[in-house]
């Protein structure tokens, strides 16, 4: 368990800084997120029901298809493989469109899919919960309540800021763009310094020693199906790709600590561990793919990008 008794009173400290950031990334992440669309942008994805088909079936029926046979294949305690899931099961991750404009793609397109995708979890998340975490009697209505809340108004208000006053959100987004990635390095800083204190007691389960493998697994594979089922979309296989890959910490992450307090520890830990493999092995990816562009284009730093 991420936290458990005989935890030195720093990981409690550092536990509390990573709370508090955490929704300091949802609501910049998500407000970020609504900065970078229009209403009109939102239409691209529906219009085009190929796609919008295949980043449907990948992100809610293949990929927690995939977590299933993971858990199925590999013994996990309860609580792991109920972090699986739920990360499984949370599309829409805001770093998508980060890495469409360092990757070349459609960065409308990927924004696009982003909010649609981040609006059907905050609709199917709160139904499957019972079932996904049935020991952690979790109120759908709760759940539903602070994924709107947190998620989903930050978003809309970020789409009318944009709509009704363009040089101020023009203004307002490398600030909301910093405060995220800030945000989510002081998370992954302090988190990953509380994982450490107790990776002895975690790794030495048979479970617990099993969950890395476990993570990287999931990433990959999500990678592949994304990647498999995107040639069927002309244009968007790497987005869908990289949209399973990545999945949506922030609506997982408001499950955990603003919906209720008994599922934290290994399911916090299971989510934590697929976030970090899924940001290491995309960013190798994304790397590999701006290099190749970089040799062919002559583009200038990735940093003077973005």
């Amino acid at each position: 368990m991420l936290l458990s008794g005989g935890t030195p009173p720093i990981a409690q400290v550092l536990y509390g800084i990573g709370y508090f950031f955490i929704y300091v990334f949802v609501l910049s992440s998500m407000f970020l997120t609504g900065l970078s669309a229009t209403p009109g942008d939102l239409l691209e994805p529906v219009r085009d029901r190929r796609l919008l088909g295949v980043a449907l079936c990948t992100n809610f029926v293949l990929v927690p298809l995939l977590a299933l046979v993971l858990i199925a294949l590999i013994p996990m305690n309860e609580q792991l493989a109920g972090g699986l899931l739920l990360v499984s099961i949370a599309a829409g991750a805001p770093t998508t469109m980060k890495v469409a404009q360092v990757t070349g793609g459609n960065v409308a397109r990927a924004v696009s899919l982003t909010i649609l995708m981040t609006m059907v979890t905050i609709v199917i998340m709160p139904l499957l919960l019972p079932i996904i975490l049935p020991w952690a009697q979790a109120d759908p209505l709760e759940v539903t309540r602070n994924l709107v809340v947190l998620i989903l108004i930050p978003i809309i208000l970020g789409l009318l800021l944009r709509s009704r006053s363009p040089a101020l959100a023009g203004r307002l987004t490398p600030v909301m763009d910093w405060t995220s990635d800030i945000s989510t390095a002081i998370i992954l800083l302090t988190l990953g310094i509380v994982f450490l204190l107790r990776l002895g007691g975690f790794a030495g389960s048979s479970s617990g020693a099993l969950a890395i493998p476990v993570a990287i697994l999931f990433t990959l594979g999500a990678l592949g199906l994304g990647y498999l089922l995107g040639g069927f979309s002309e244009g968007s296989r790497e987005e869908i790709a990289f949209g399973a890959g990545s999945r949506n910490i922030t609506a997982a992450l408001v499950v955990i600590f603003a919906s209720y307090s008994n599922a934290r520890n290994d399911v916090l830990l299971m989510v934590l561990m697929v976030t970090a493999f899924s940001v290491i092995i995309i960013s190798i990816l994304v790397g590999i793919i701006y290099k190749r562009r970089w040799h062919d284009e002559e583009l200038p730093p990735a940093g003077s990008e973005i």
